[in-house]
């Protein structure tokens, strides 16, 4: 990792997406995956070198409306993990527990993660009816 420098050309059109670096995908969180936060200091150290040469930066972040349709808690019948899918197909193909709910913890970033680095934050998944995967 410390060679990233030689390992690698960043040129000034070139971008670092960040993906959901979220305490809800952390260890203790809604969604969490097992020793997430360790990836913390790698991305801080790529994103670092990446800012000397581009500058491009971007975070993405989950950040659902309470009652989120993708929420089993949405469906009283339902479960985090069932299969769902929606007419027109804006929900699913399972449901989730509640995660990454505007304005919680569970929403933000991981505390150690340098957001002062990034050149914009793009929040997905804020359309109460709609299940977003993607920030473009």
């Amino acid at each position: 990792m410390e060679d990233l420098e030689k390992d690698i050309e960043i040129y000034k059109e070139d971008v670092l997406i960040v993906v959901d670096i979220q305490n809800d995908f952390m260890p203790g969180g809604a969604l969490a995956i097992e020793k997430g936060d360790l990836i913390v200091k790698d991305i801080n150290h790529i994103a670092t070198i990446f800012k000397q040469f581009s500058g491009n930066i971007i975070l993405t972040q989950d950040w659902h409306p309470p009652g989120h349709l993708s929420f089993a808690s949405s469906y009283p019948e339902k479960k985090p993990g069932d299969e769902y899918q929606s007419i027109g197909g804006a929900i699913g193909p399972v449901l989730w527990p509640d995660h990454c709910v505007q304005g919680t913890n569970g929403a933000e970033f991981h505390d150690n993660l340098n957001v002062n680095l990034a050149s914009a934050i793009i929040r997905k998944g804020r359309n109460l009816i709609i299940d977003s995967y993607s920030a473009f």
